[in-house]
């Protein structure tokens, strides 16, 4: 697949992937994660964190039982896609949250890469989250 058709198809399905996470709905957010899935989430100080397939999904559902209610929206403040390969790209966005029609006190950089698998399926396979401190972040975009 030529670089432009795959960040055309991307593209369009980065836009659902977005509307899947705000929907709250854990089963349709597994469906986009690969099976192969790593994941490291650092912050704040020196905290890391690792895991993968199984525990997101856990981790899916815990988080959107808990925001259940409370009316959550994520917002994508996309920074840069680019291929990586012939079929993964990679997506880097930040993320902010309200909950209740508040802001929350959460700005995370992620880094994602995405494998087109079969004609209509990409699945996130791995993942690099970063947790800023809101006082200090300040967007370019």
């Amino acid at each position: 697949m030529a670089n432009s058709t795959l960040l055309q198809d991307f593209e369009t399905f980065f836009s659902k992937y977005q509307e899947v996470w705000n929907e709250c709905n854990a089963e349709k957010m597994i469906k986009l994660l690969s099976p192969e899935l790593a994941i490291r989430w650092t912050g704040p100080g020196t905290a890391v964190s690792d895991w993968g397939y199984e525990e997101s999904k856990i981790g899916w559902a815990q988080a959107y039982e808990q925001y259940k209610g409370h009316k959550p929206k994520w917002h994508f403040n996309q920074l840069h896609i680019t291929p990586a390969n012939d079929k993964e790209v990679i997506a880097m966005f930040w993320l902010t949250f309200e909950m209740d029609g508040k802001v929350a006190d959460v700005v995370k950089l992620f880094v994602q890469r995405f494998r087109k698998e079969g004609n209509d399926d990409w699945k996130l396979i791995r993942e690099y989250c970063e947790s800023i401190d809101p006082d200090h972040f300040v967007s370019n975009h």
